[in-house]
């Protein structure tokens, strides 16, 4: 994985960590510093560690993290991702 690609993921598991709650998406941009569409990309990439609820009037997206998600296991869990694709 790339540097910069890793250091956003770290980036936004933190902001995630912090917020102990929903969270919307703009404002995990904020936080981050990280364009919302960045954010919604690396949130696809570890949807299976992420939480996801709509507002459709609003068109809203809320995210938090799942109870016992670990960053570092998020992390290992990626490396080996990109270590399949390798293959």
């Amino acid at each position: 994985m790339r540097k910069d690609k890793l250091k956003n993921v770290i980036k936004v598991l933190e902001c995630l960590k912090e917020s102990n709650d929903w969270i919307w998406l703009r404002e995990c941009s904020r936080r981050t510093g990280l364009h919302h569409s960045t954010i919604s990309r690396i949130l696809r990439e570890i949807d299976a560690f992420v939480e996801q609820s709509y507002l459709d009037p609003f068109n809203l997206r809320l995210v938090r993290l799942k109870k016992g998600v670990n960053i570092d296991g998020v992390l290992k869990i990626l490396e080996v991702k990109e270590k399949i694709k390798e293959i």
